[in-house]
């Protein structure tokens, strides 16, 4: 099976896409809204326009509706009734939360990616090695984007699509959380190179040590948000 991971950049974050030909308008409308809400364009606190969104997006109201539903149950927005839906807000009570819940699934991924690499898998790994050897670090949002296709990486490679969507979930609020804070921030080569020594342990077969150093990541991205927060 040939593993393909698609990504595009717009507006001023950096997100995967993932919209496809024969997507519906509900789903369109989900993965706009929650494009827009990760990368900021849609600031935390805000009022969500659903009437203007609709017409940008060519969507029906039903359609709308799931998606703001779905994006509720993903904790990326608040519906409050006969008051509208705010964007929901970023906190450090959440970071807690998210980083103690992907220390576990991150450090799971890794170590199912390491037992069961295939050939062609470990092919892929390395050419993640060569994009962080060839990033220029000097834009944080590139560095970004490139810590995101990395674990949307070993996410498809544990092969195990339940824990992937929670793992995705948790992600995206992890890294909109990134963006919320990321002008803050000094560059973050430091943050992304330590997926090197992680793919190598994939590569190599190290079940143990990749779990580790994936709950390591996680930890130290809790640790240089919390200090900016």
């Amino acid at each position: 099976m040939k593993i393909r991971i698609a990504y595009s950049a717009k507006g001023p974050g950096i997100v995967a896409s993932t919209v496809s030909p024969g997507t519906t308008q509900a789903e369109r409308a989900y993965l706009e809204l929650r494009e827009r809400i990760i990368d900021m364009r849609l600031p935390p606190g805000t009022a969500l326009d659903e009437e203007a969104l609709m017409r940008e997006l060519a969507v029906g109201r039903t359609p709308m509706r799931e998606a703001v539903k779905r994006l509720e149950s993903d904790r990326m927005l608040k519906v409050f009734p006969r008051r509208g839906t705010i964007i929901a807000d970023v906190n450090i009570r959440d970071l807690k939360n998210i980083s103690d819940a992907r220390r576990l699934l991150e450090a799971f991924a890794a170590r199912r990616a390491a037992e069961q690499a295939t050939d062609e898998d470990r092919e892929l790994l390395r050419t993640c090695l060569d994009d962080i050897e060839d990033q220029d670090f000097a834009s944080n949002r590139l560095s970004v984007d490139l810590d995101g296709r990395i674990h949307r990486v070993v996410y498809t490679l544990m092969r195990n699509s339940y824990v992937e969507a929670t793992l995705i979930q948790y992600f995206y609020l992890s890294q909109r959380m990134w963006n919320f804070v990321l002008s803050g921030l000094d560059p973050i080569q430091g943050h992304v190179n330590e997926h090197a020594e992680l793919l190598r342990a994939i590569i190599n077969g190290e079940p143990e040590l990749a779990a580790r150093l994936a709950e390591d990541h996680v930890t130290h991205f809790e640790d240089r948000v919390r200090a900016a927060l």
